[in-house]
């Protein structure tokens, strides 16, 4: 198997597995009832985001529906249409429950928060999504003519931050894109 499908393949399962990293090393994890983990975390910038924050950040477009981090599923589930792949299990990183949407072309995490489904990460996997101009199909010069020079860039992924999110274009053997995410932005 191809290194960089491997690479994109590992990336997704990460993606799958970040809410269960382990915290911060001033964070105490704690068992609760049902087996789930309660971490007690300090407030990141990523929990005090509101809808007009997220809109800062990158956004992607499906059939006309703008989708950002951060923003309510109900309503985009709606506006999107089509029947996902919907999975929901409880959290191991925080108490609460972790949800999947996946409608084939992409897909979106939430997670719970204050009682609302909140979107957390899209992975995009078709060109039929669009990603302010950039597409899965095209090569990493294509998406440096659109979003310009990346703070990360390497042979099989480059990485654009903006407003708090982050924009990870991964390519397969050929150089094209196959997997584009959508997340927060990592604390350092």
């Amino acid at each position: 198997m191809n290194k960089r499908i491997i690479a994109a393949a590992f990336i997704s399962f990460a993606l799958m597995l970040t809410s269960c990293s382990s915290a911060g090393k001033d964070n105490t994890p704690e068992r609760v009832d049902g087996g789930q983990t309660k971490v007690a975390a300090t407030k990141s910038s990523n929990d005090a985001k509101t809808p007009d924050a997220a809109s800062k950040g990158f956004t992607i477009t499906y059939n006309g529906v703008k989708i950002a981090l951060d923003a309510e599923t109900a309503p985009l589930v709606k506006a999107i249409g089509g029947n996902p792949v919907y999975t929901e299990k409880p959290s191991c990183a925080y108490v609460g429950i972790d949800y999947t949407y996946d409608y084939k072309a992409f897909v979106l995490y939430a997670q719970s928060r204050d009682g609302k489904e909140i979107v957390n990460t899209v992975e995009v996997r078709s060109d039929t999504v669009d990603v302010g101009g950039a597409k899965v199909g095209q090569t990493l010069d294509e998406v440096k003519k659109i979003y310009g020079s990346p703070v990360s860039d390497d042979e099989t992924a480059v990485t654009y931050l903006k407003g708090g999110t982050e924009l990870q274009f991964v390519t397969d053997e050929s150089g094209k894109v196959v997997l584009i995410i959508l997340r927060h932005e990592e604390a350092e």
